[in-house]
């Protein structure tokens, strides 16, 4: 379980943006929105298995070929103004109730968010999520 950073770009004063899924899917709409317009490109990614079980799983020949599962992916954009950093999740760990962002492993993924924050020197951290109780 863990951080996989592709590149590590140098960036200035970085804010955070994150968003999950939720009722509508609103929070993840608009920050993926957001990082369509400033054309921010990836660069990382938490690693999903130890979070969720997979939503696809191809098998061909008796052998299991691939497993699927939900993404959960950094961006960054440096602008003139102020170098962004988003945070994109397309499910939040649950612990098998019918909550979002429950338990042991909610906590695990927000802290490797912050991790990522913290590395690149991040101040603020804005989300975007919708929970339903």
């Amino acid at each position: 379980m863990g951080i996989v950073l592709y590149r590590e770009p140098k960036l200035k004063n970085p804010v955070l943006i994150a968003g999950w899924s939720g009722i509508g899917n609103i929070g993840i709409l608009a920050v993926e929105y957001f990082r369509q317009m400033v054309i921010a490109k990836e660069f990382g990614e938490i690693e999903s298995w130890e979070f969720f079980d997979p939503r696809k799983v191809t098998i061909k020949g008796s052998l299991l070929k691939d497993l699927e599962f939900p993404s959960n992916k950094f961006y960054f954009q440096r602008t003139r103004n102020q170098d962004l950093i988003f945070f994109i999740g397309e499910e939040q760990p649950g612990n098998g109730g019918k909550g979002y962002a429950a338990g042991e492993k909610a906590y695990q993924m927000a802290n490797l968010v912050l991790d990522v924050a913290e590395k690149f020197g991040c101040k603020r951290i804005y989300t975007s999520e919708q929970l339903w109780r």
